[in-house]
């Protein structure tokens, strides 16, 4: 068998299976959702990268104005130091990386699970298999999920007298006319960002604190005793943590938009939803769900839709044929 061969034979199915999970919604929604925690921690070492980078070579300037001895021996020595020290902490970045993206496909899983709640009910009462809604009303996004609960018993309900008839809705759900903000839903995910928030923080000033104390090192190890040089080294841990304070702020007001941009992303087809069933039990049964921009939950409302057909072939035209 030819190399060729054999690297095609291990290609193709990696290519059909990578080929299969773009093609699936939910999947790239994850993914997506991995690849903007990711990026958060890789532009908060960055920023604190070019920060230290900075700082050094404000230290050569310092010692070049100084005429201090040593200095080319000091700047070869740390830049050899900094190379196997980064090599060092690779294993933890990868692990912290890891733990950003575990993260990330727990909290897609929880953004997803109103409407895979609602979309399995859905596909199992498409089938005639019974089934009963049973949503989180704790972790889920309670306007969603309290409205179909009451959705779904309605239609249970029309179901068992074989008639489907307009149904008064409560008025904490007629009163609603645009997205609510759901401080318990929010709160619930931002927990696990603030998690990865406190990851990133310590992995941030664990960094910091090691390339600074390694600088004191060198300069000790490299550099005469010298006072004016132990002054400036040692003031500098003023600068080093207003830096670090920065950046773990920078790192926390981007996790904030993230996780408003993430809620943002579910509130608004939770709304187009909750929407259609309220219009659908007011009567309008030719209602259906359209979500433009929201290809992820196409599965969830293509089953719901399916469900609102059947119930306006079965409970409405059939009751409308006996009056």
């Amino acid at each position: 068998m030819s190399t060729a061969h054999t690297i095609k034979s291990v290609m193709d199915p990696i290519k059909s299976k990578w080929r299969k999970l773009w093609k699936n919604e939910e999947a790239k929604f994850r993914l997506f959702t991995s690849l903007k925690m990711t990026m958060v921690p890789i532009f908060s070492f960055s920023v604190m990268g070019g920060c230290m980078w900075i700082l050094l070579n404000m230290n050569l300037l310092f010692f070049r104005a100084n005429e201090i001895r040593g200095i080319d021996r000091f700047e070869e020595v740390f830049f050899d130091f900094l190379s196997s020290t980064l090599i060092d902490i690779l294993p933890y970045a990868a692990l912290l990386l890891i733990f950003v993206n575990v993260t990330a496909i727990y909290i897609s899983d929880i953004l997803l699970r109103p409407f895979r709640t609602i979309g399995q009910y859905c596909e199992l009462r498409n089938r005639g298999e019974n089934s009963s809604y049973n949503p989180d009303f704790f972790t889920d996004l309670k306007l969603l999920s309290q409205f179909g609960e009451f959705f779904f018993n309605s239609i249970e309900t029309a179901e068992a007298n074989k008639s489907l008839l307009k149904i008064v809705i409560p008025k904490k759900y007629t009163r609603i006319h645009k997205p609510v903000f759901e401080t318990a839903f929010f709160g619930h995910y931002l927990l696990y960002l603030l998690a990865s928030l406190l990851a990133v923080s310590i992995a941030l000033y664990t960094f910091a604190n090691e390339i600074y104390q390694n600088i004191i090192n060198l300069a000790e190890m490299t550099l005469p005793s010298d006072q004016k040089i132990n002054l400036f080294l040692g003031d500098q841990v003023a600068i080093m943590d207003s830096i670090l304070v920065i950046v773990i702020v920078v790192t926390f007001f981007l996790y904030l938009y993230l996780a408003r941009n993430l809620y943002d992303l579910v509130a608004r087809p939770a709304f187009g939803v909750f929407s259609t069933m309220r219009s659908f039990l007011k009567g309008n049964y030719g209602q259906r769900v359209h979500l433009i921009g929201y290809p992820f939950l196409r599965d969830q409302t293509r089953s719901l839709n399916k469900y609102l057909d059947w119930v306006e072939k079965n409970l409405v035209e059939k009751s409308e044929t006996k009056g």
